[in-house]
């Protein structure tokens, strides 16, 4: 605490008998009325809930009442537009209430001593001495005044004024203002608090929003990436399958046409890695399970991945049940799962190395099929390769995580795969565990899934992807996109007309009946959806399928279309195996 020896203006103040605390002590005082409290602290227990003014001047006006003076009011620390500090009377009670929110300077006033002395201070006649007051009306003859404790700074000060030379304050009125003041101190720093959490509430509800801007940007900026990669891909794709079936007594050609579908399908693959973290993200990766065989699905991702594997001259061991083994699961997901393993042990396989994929399934033929427990497959894919380090094998599954080595490989990766798989299975009811002794010890992964069930007696052999000549007509603002697409169906034996606008699609139409209309939804001027409607009101079109085929992963939420404008969606590029799908639909 401060003596009253360092602060010049108290001494001052003293010399010009202003300062006049001494006396308190030698003033014969009242004795406390605690009625009178009692009943002002119920006021101020109903003023709790209103707002902070209004609980600041309900205290005022108990200081004025309890203390029987002709004025109080509440002065708060602040500073001036150039800096300097001053008492804002944020509340006033009585006879000066008229001064309410005016300011007066800190130093040489009372509250300005009374915070340096930090303790109640008592002024005689002070708007004699101090200029700071000479806006008061009318004369004060006494004015005391206490701290309102803070941290890390009192908040400011309280006090009561007397206007009538009978009305003298004592030692019972510091206590009653020093009560108030610690109850001020106590509001305040609610307040404050309440303040500061609010604030921070915002301020997290505005990252909040910041995120799920940034989040819906980043998807729609992978939307956008991912059809404008798929415009390119797909005439190349289109025109290198053709060109395979163009040289086929050609070696030397198809083994660059080999090269450059190696690298397309690992484009393929980082674009649908980037589409299916975004389905994750927003739930919208899921599963539709159809009966099946194990083996199909299995042969179909081996089938998929041998390429790779052949390429990195590994040796790949599979081994299946020799018994047929029906599931109920979603293939082409399952595929996917298994494919993804593949790919990261080819991956991180030295050339030269064993990849080992074994399948085990109960064979219902043998093992009692009654019971409704669940019968469980389980696929194992172990490789003697660059394995995982201690530290990241906990984290494997997450999305977008890699070690450092791994992002150096030449192969490429997003560190999405294991994360796809790990979604999948779980949409499966399964388990995937992976485990590895360390780096350069190899990996092995394992998937179990409860997917195995008794055979239906629906068909479930793998489709083959042939089919039957058909009438098709390929709308596609793109040029390249639409020759090569028009040029691979004909070599596949459809009789194909090619259009470039919405326009010139149904001028085509008058003279050409197509079985299936394939047709880019991002045209320019009419685009795709207007032209499907437009052909669906044309009496030679009736039996015509209408497929969209787009860049964009999710046609319908970013184009809004109604469903019932085309019979299919495919993506770009175009699948033959989806395109026959469709057509064996049709």
């Amino acid at each position: 605490m401060t003596g009253p020896s360092a602060s010049p203006a108290a001494d001052r103040a003293r010399s010009a008998g202003c300062l006049a605390t001494p006396a308190l002590d030698t003033r014969t005082h009242r004795s406390p009325d605690f009625s009178a409290e009692s009943q002002s602290m119920h006021r101020l227990a109903q003023a709790l809930t209103s707002p902070d003014g209004t609980l600041l001047q309900t205290l005022s006006d108990m200081a004025l009442s309890l203390c029987g003076a002709g004025s109080a009011g509440i002065g708060l620390m602040e500073s001036d537009a150039d800096g300097t500090r001053v008492l804002r009377w944020v509340a006033i009670s009585g006879e000066c209430a008229a001064s309410v929110n005016t300011t007066i300077p800190i130093e040489d006033s009372p509250g300005g001593i009374t915070l340096e002395l930090a303790t109640g201070q008592l002024f005689s006649f002070p708007k004699r001495h101090f200029a700071c007051l000479n806006h008061v009306i009318p004369e004060v003859i006494e004015e005391l005044v206490v701290p309102i404790p803070g941290q890390p700074r009192p908040w400011g000060t309280l006090w009561v004024m007397s206007h009538d030379g009978a009305r003298l304050f004592d030692v019972e009125d510091r206590r009653i203002l020093t009560g108030l003041a610690n109850f001020i101190c106590a509001a305040l720093t609610i307040t404050r608090a309440k303040a500061d959490a609010e604030a921070r509430a915002a301020e997290a509800e505005a990252a909040r929003n910041a995120l799920a801007l940034a989040e819906a940007r980043k998807d729609d900026f992978i939307a956008l990436l991912s059809h404008e990669l798929r415009n390119p891909l797909s005439p190349i794709d289109s025109a290198m399958t053709a060109a395979r079936g163009l040289a086929a007594d050609n070696p030397a050609v198809l083994a660059a046409l080999g090269i450059a579908d190696r690298q397309i399908r690992l484009l393929k693959r980082l674009i649908g890695d980037l589409l299916d973290a975004s389905r994750i993200r927003h739930g919208k990766l899921s599963v539709r399970p159809s009966y099946g065989l194990l083996q199909d699905i299995v042969a179909d991702a081996v089938t998929a991945m041998r390429s790779d594997v052949h390429s990195s001259q590994h040796r790949l061991h599979v081994t299946v049940p020799a018994y047929p083994v029906p599931v109920h699961a979603d293939a082409a997901r399952l595929t996917q799962v298994v494919s993804n393993l593949l790919s990261n042990a080819v991956k991180y396989t030295p050339p030269g190395g064993d990849i080992t994929l074994t399948v085990e399934a109960p064979d219902l033929n043998i093992e009692s099929t009654h019971g409704s427990s669940p019968r469980y497959a389980v696929v194992t894919v172990k490789d003697n390769g660059t394995g995982i380090s201690p530290s990241l094998l906990p984290h494997v599954f997450e999305m977008f995580a890699q070690s450092a080595s791994a992002r150096k490989r030449p192969e490429g990766g997003l560190g999405i795969g294991l994360a796809v798989v790990k979604h999948l299975v779980t949409a499966h009811n399964g388990t995937v565990t992976i485990a590895s002794a360390g780096e350069g010890k190899g990996t092995e992964v394992t998937v179990q899934l409860p997917i195995v069930c008794e055979s239906t007696g629906e068909k479930t052999t793998a489709a083959t992807g042939t089919m039957a000549p058909a009438r098709i007509l390929v709308v596609d603002d793109h040029p390249d996109a639409a020759e090569a697409l028009g040029m691979l169906l004909k070599l596949e034996g459809h009789e194909v007309r090619q259009a470039q606008s919405g326009i010139e699609a149904l001028s085509i139409v008058e003279s050409f009946t197509p079985d299936l209309a394939l047709i880019d939804i991002g045209m320019p001027g009419m685009d795709g959806i207007e032209l499907a409607q437009l052909l669906r009101l044309r009496a030679q079109c009736s039996q015509t399928k209408l497929v969209a085929l787009t860049g964009y992963s999710d046609v319908a939420r970013r184009f809004q279309t109604d469903e019932r404008v085309f019979d299919f969606h495919l993506t770009k590029p175009l699948s033959l195996d989806d395109l026959a799908d469709v057509m064996r639909r049709r």
